[in-house]
């Protein structure tokens, strides 16, 4: 098979199996790690019909707010407001990369003086932020799911390929040393055997 059957040979492939085998398990461990953090995390993402419904509205009401109040009073009162950032801040978690979405600065819609242009900028913003929630939910679960499929291939590759190729190998290895035993055993009987004058 391509090693040599010797005592040390055996001693280095039974400690590959034990820490080829530790290595499964840890990952198996990430493994139900990550689709626990899915099955926690798959419920949010069902709201985005919700949510998305929620933006329309408030788009249909600037629409209609802004037919009504004028595209002017809009922009008059938009000077009012700061400016809305965000921050991407990446991390790993269980070597994973995620994304987090940090509000930097918020709008200060309360400023806006027009009372139905501030309902209509509050409406947007909520339903922004919620966008952006279902976005950052969305991003974690594309690359937990990613990782989930690349951990579960290594648990099979692990218990379906090398394990059993390292376990034939122990035994193989095993049996050649038990072979090489044996006939060491034969030929110091025979050799003994010889020296007392005794035929077989």
């Amino acid at each position: 098979m391509g090693v040599s059957a010797t005592r040390g040979t055996l001693l280095a492939m039974r400690q590959q199996l034990k820490f080829i085998k530790k290595g499964k398990e840890i990952l198996e461990m990430k493994r139900d790690r990550i689709a626990g953090e899915l099955n926690q995390l798959l419920p949010e993402v069902r709201n985005r019909i919700v949510v998305e419904d929620e933006l329309m509205e408030a788009y249909n009401s600037f629409v209609n707010a802004l037919i009504k109040v004028g595209i002017e009073e809009f922009m008059n009162n938009s000077k009012v407001v700061n400016e809305f950032r965000v921050k991407l801040i990446r991390k790993l978690v269980m070597g994973v990369e995620e994304f987090d979405i940090e509000i930097e600065s918020e709008p200060n819609v309360s400023a806006i003086p027009n009372p139905v242009v501030q309902d209509i900028a509050m409406k947007l913003y909520n339903a922004f932020l919620k966008m952006i929630k279902l976005a950052e939910t969305e991003n974690k679960i594309e690359a937990l799911a990613l990782d989930l499929m690349n951990t579960a291939r290594k648990v099979n590759a692990l218990d379906k390929i090398v394990i059993p190729m390292y376990e034939d190998l122990v035994r193989y290895i095993e049996d050649r040393l038990m072979e090489d035993m044996l006939e060491e055993f034969v030929r110091t009987k025979y050799i003994v055997t010889r020296k007392k004058g005794v035929k077989i």
